[in-house]
């Protein structure tokens, strides 16, 4: 008996001794990392395939009046893609986006076309490809094109940090960085050449990047040229020029910078800057279920009803204010770009004022900046995006082109 106790317990014993040694050197065992950096992919998955033939109709559907004189030539491939990237408080998010890659060509020049102003989650490019066209556009042309959501849109379900330049410019380098991971885990092959390209609030975004790109991240990526179109770079010009017409059609646009602001700056003041009933219904608004034209429908464009006056005043006057320190700390004309860049923009923008592209433009060339303005006469914020758009792929093929004929 006691001998088959003895025999028990050294068995036991035995077994102690074993998951002591596995769990003990369980730590020395290589782990898998978790995804902490940015611009790593998360998860990618089919989106679907475009035919060139349903891309050219589809874009003669979309652009009305407007004539395409554009061969499309490339079948084209969707992909969902979600990669991390940092958020307006400098935290490591999950964003999402697409890629559209084209079927049978090689070699390829990424672009990074960034969308204008949305507020509704769904409408974007990871959601439907139909909803970034000027990703369609572009791979079927034969580009790698990379189409970001942004924060607060897609995958992302935190209130989008409309205008602030920090995580606009992060989105986009961090996609930039997954499309060329996810070219190389399918062994696609770049040709290193990078082009940016945005209407509207992307237009914003890609000079943000643009600037991003060449103050901190120059030795990672070189941009080839950079198209800005529609955008609001001098956000206090534009914010002030708006205010003192009085009217504004699309009052979303405006009450989404505060509202934006007010999330990433803490300012907790929405209702000491609009007048009641707007106040209260705010944030409500921009949950992410609304199109920017719902919102609108729910506000005023008589300026003067929608934002409490001593707000205005205050704004208007003080460029110490808060808002005014904001838009100044988020504004994009106190820099040099060094890559080849042309503005475009419609001179009859009936939302985001002309003269942010001939004040961007006239101070990037005072210092030395090879800078250009096409402007499209006539266009209004609506009418000039498709005409914008294919004139900037049609200067980025010039740009691919000279290139790889210099290198070969």
């Amino acid at each position: 008996m006691k001998k088959i106790t003895a025999t028990i317990i050294k068995f036991y014993l035995l077994i102690f001794i074993a998951l002591f040694i596995i769990y003990s050197c369980k730590d020395d065992l290589p782990v898998e990392p978790e995804i902490l950096e940015p611009g790593k992919i998360v998860s990618t998955s089919s989106s679907g395939f475009y035919g060139a033939l349903f891309i050219d109709q589809f874009v003669k559907g979309i652009s009305g009046s407007t004539p395409i004189n554009v061969n499309f030539i490339y079948d084209v491939d969707a992909y969902k893609i979600v990669y991390k990237t940092y958020g307006p408080r400098g935290d490591l998010v999950n964003a999402s986006g697409v890629l559209f890659l084209p079927k049978g060509k090689d070699n390829l020049s990424i672009v990074s076309l960034q969308h204008g102003t949305q507020t509704k989650r769904a409408s974007v490019g990871s959601v439907s490809p139909l909803n970034a066209s000027e990703g369609l556009i572009a791979a079927s042309l034969g580009y790698f094109a990379v189409v970001p959501d942004y924060l607060g849109l897609g995958e992302s379900t935190m209130l989008h940090p409309y205008h602030h330049q920090k995580s606009s410019a992060s989105v986009v380098v961090d996609i930039i960085r997954a499309g060329r991971e996810f070219a190389q885990i399918k062994n696609i092959k770049l040709n290193g050449q990078v082009f940016l390209a945005g209407y509207s609030e992307g237009g914003y975004v890609t000079l943000a990047a643009h600037k991003e790109i060449e103050q901190n991240y120059k030795n990672e990526i070189t941009i080839t040229a950079s198209a800005p179109m529609a955008g609001a770079y001098d956000l206090n010009f534009t914010a002030r020029k708006i205010i003192n017409d009085k009217i504004y059609n699309q009052p979303s646009y405006l009450a989404f910078f505060m509202v934006a602001y007010n999330d990433i700056y803490g300012w907790n003041n929405l209702s000491s800057v609009f007048n009641s009933p707007y106040a209260e219904k705010l944030r409500s608004l921009f949950d992410g279920t609304k199109s920017t034209s719902e919102i609108s429908a729910q506000l005023t464009n008589d300026l003067t009803k929608l934002f409490n006056q001593n707000f205005i005043n205050t704004y208007l006057n003080d460029d110490n204010s808060q808002l005014a320190k904001a838009f100044a700390e988020n504004s994009l004309i106190n820099w040099k770009p060094i890559s080849p860049t042309r503005l475009y923009h419609g001179n009859a923008d009936e939302y985001v004022p002309y003269e942010n592209a001939t004040r961007a433009r006239d101070y990037f060339k005072s210092l030395g900046s090879d800078v250009e303005l096409i402007t499209i006469n006539g266009g209004t914020h609506s009418s000039a995006a498709l005409p914008s758009i294919i004139g900037a792929m049609e200067w980025f093929e010039q740009i691919r082109i000279k290139k790889l004929l210099a290198v070969n």
